[in-house]
């Protein structure tokens, strides 16, 4: 490769630019090694990792930019708080490749983003603070942050509030909506919590998208948007490529599912809904802003809560606000959704007021907004809202599906972990009855991908967010 090739210098000689224009004309013709559907975070950081280990691939998204659709109403947030070692050590690991996204992304430096938008997004280092609920299982959890390497400390009663003055450290437990007339009841005692320090949350995660999708092209990947798929075409009980709304067949003898809240339309196309896959379903969200009080700004003293005691999750954002989202408590309806395409983006005054209400027992002095601001979008969620990274009974279809809510953090790895799946089981690999193990480079461990199978018992989260 020249170095022009790479950094997307309009300097090379005519002579050689217009072998260069041929030479690509000529892979746009040829048939991919690998259509991915879907250009959101995963589908971005799953074309990169394949296209830089020598494969061809093309993008397919009928949305119309890079990361539009849920990727653009992900709250971002990096955290370790999980229930499974395997989602502990995959949070972790794709930390570090945050903290180093340029190195990531293979650039040189920060300003080596030729051929995008010369930006790369950010990750703001910001503390987890992790809320328990009566009957917290905490040593099933702090043994799995010790066993992966994240630093935490547990605070009790006093040592929280002296952390983290402006917080009301009652316990109010269960949640409850407003309308309920034992909203208002509580405190019931003093709440304990464990502190990450390491935490943190990227500063636009449609531009995160956005920047995978430009390594992924300085690589050699093609992208099409505006591009939707209508069917998942087989031969001899193997994908063989896609069939686009527009009538053409774009042929690849793998495609990989990355569609978000669409993925469980694309598996129906593909016909693997009835071979024992763990489902997928589009949930809408709702993420709510609200100002800042004085002691809980980003640089205020602030810091990213769970509150599982209450109910909600909160994150600063630079400028003075915070995110206000919601954590499935049982009082709380969950509103599937038959069409993605069909959710109003605004938000609603009763989600408005169950989330931020909450907030505001926990933040005394939040003023809270007399009418709703923020956004609404579409998760695309499993039972135990663990995510599917795996091959399927279609020998060259696989799964990138049911990521939204607490698997954005997680995009930097889930490339490489396709990646992987894709080399083994093309040479024959069972990875059902033997499954992949992927390198964790940056922290030293293995990662055993039998945890985020198709098949897998749905037995060991939260059956919530977090996981």
């Amino acid at each position: 490769m020249t170095p022009w090739d790479h950094h997307g210098s309009g300097n090379a000689p005519e002579g050689e630019s217009r072998e260069r224009e041929s030479n690509r004309a000529l892979r746009l013709r040829a048939v991919p090694d690998v259509v991915v559907v879907g250009a959101g975070v995963m589908g971005a950081s799953v074309a990169l990792e394949l296209q830089r280990s020598g494969r061809t691939v093309v993008v397919v998204d009928k949305g119309a930019a890079v990361g539009s659709g849920s990727t653009s109403s992900s709250s971002a947030v990096v955290r370790f708080n999980f229930s499974t070692l395997a989602a502990v050590t995959a949070a972790w690991e794709s930390a570090h490749r945050w903290e180093a996204w340029a190195d990531h992304l293979g650039l040189v430096d920060d300003a080596d983003t030729s051929g995008g938008s010369g930006l790369l997004a950010r990750f703001v280092r910001c503390p987890m603070l992790f809320l328990e609920p009566p009957g917290f299982p905490r040593a099933d959890a702090t043994i799995l942050l010790s066993t992966v390497g994240v630093p935490y400390e547990v605070l009790d009663e006093g040592e929280l509030r002296r952390q983290f003055p402006a917080l009301d450290t009652g316990r109010y437990h269960p949640p409850r909506r407003p309308d309920d007339p034992r909203f208002g009841l509580g405190p019931f005692g003093r709440l304990d919590a464990v502190l990450v320090p390491d935490g943190g949350f990227i500063d636009d995660p449609q531009l995160a998208a956005a920047n995978l999708m430009d390594a992924a092209r300085r690589h050699g990947a093609e992208i099409r948007l505006r591009t939707e798929v209508v069917a998942v075409e087989t031969n001899s009980e193997r994908t063989s490529g896609v069939r686009l709304a527009d009538g053409t067949t774009l042929d690849a003898p793998v495609v990989v599912n990355a569609a978000g809240p669409w993925s469980a339309r694309l598996n129906v196309l593909a016909g693997v809904v009835d071979d024992g896959v763990v489902p997928t379903r589009p949930l809408r969200q709702e993420v709510h802003v609200v100002p800042a009080p004085v002691g809980f700004g980003l640089d205020d003293g602030g810091a990213m809560v769970a509150d599982l005691d209450l109910g909600y999750y909160t994150r600063p954002v630079p400028g003075g606000t915070l995110l206000v989202g919601g954590v499935e408590p049982d009082c709380d309806p969950l509103e599937w959704v038959d069409d993605p395409d069909d959710v109003a983006p605004t938000p609603t005054v009763p989600c408005f007021e169950a989330q931020v209400w909450r907030l505001a027992r926990r933040l005394p002095d939040l003023a809270v907004p007399h009418r709703p601001s923020g956004l609404a979008g579409v998760y695309d969620v499993t039972p135990d809202w663990m995510p599917i990274y795996d091959r399927t009974s279609l020998d060259g279809f696989y799964l990138a599906i049911g990521t939204s809510g607490n698997q954005f953090k997680n995009a930097p790895l889930v490339g490489q972990i396709l990646c992987d799946l894709v080399d083994a089981c093309e040479a024959g690999h069972d990875h059902d009855a033997n499954p992949v193990i992927t390198n964790c480079h940056r922290i030293g461990r293995p990662l055993n991908l039998g945890a985020f199978s198709r098949l897998r018992s749905m037995t060991a989260t939260t059956g919530t967010v977090m996981g």
